[in-house]
């Protein structure tokens, strides 16, 4: 008679499996625990958005020489990042959570309740570079340059 074959897994096997899952849960807990990192990196490319539709703006409603601006406020707990011209706002306010980070525009901190202007003429150009850095754990550039695009990275002179 054939002996029946019994399947499944050996306590050893189990064990390490449970110990696998347990490193790799604490090595991705501070994916979850530090959202400040995060936070950085999705206000920068909120940033980005909110300057290529004001550079898109610029060139399609001129009126009367009007500039369109872009205008980055911080509070204690958001960004927000508004574009109009004249008294008109186009689309509501983006925003992004701020998890304690800060912006520093050309070397100079933004405080709470501050804001920064960048206007863009006819041409879409804002006349002059403007230097973001968005910082926290890491910290996340971001360049307006005169001719009204955006890049990551550093001003180039």
């Amino acid at each position: 008679m054939n002996k029946p074959e019994i399947k499944g897994f050996t306590l050893v096997e189990l064990v390490m499996v449970i110990a696998l899952i347990a490193i790799l849960a604490a090595t991705a807990s501070g994916l979850f625990i530090n959202t400040d990192r995060f936070a950085t990196l999705g206000a920068r490319e909120q940033l980005v958005a909110s300057a290529l539709l004001a550079q898109k703006k610029a060139l399609a409603n001129v009126v009367n020489g009007t500039p369109v601006n872009l205008t980055i406020s911080q509070t204690s707990d958001l960004w927000l990042f508004s574009v109009s011209q004249g008294t008109v706002t186009f689309n509501p306010p983006r925003s992004a959570e701020r998890a304690g980070a800060t912006l520093t525009v050309n070397g100079s901190p933004l405080a709470n309740g501050g804001s920064v202007s960048l206007s863009f003429d006819e041409n879409a150009e804002t006349g002059a570079a403007t230097q973001f850095v968005f910082a926290s754990g890491n910290s996340h550039s971001l360049c307006i340059s005169a001719s009204g695009f955006s890049y990551t990275g550093t001003c180039q002179p």
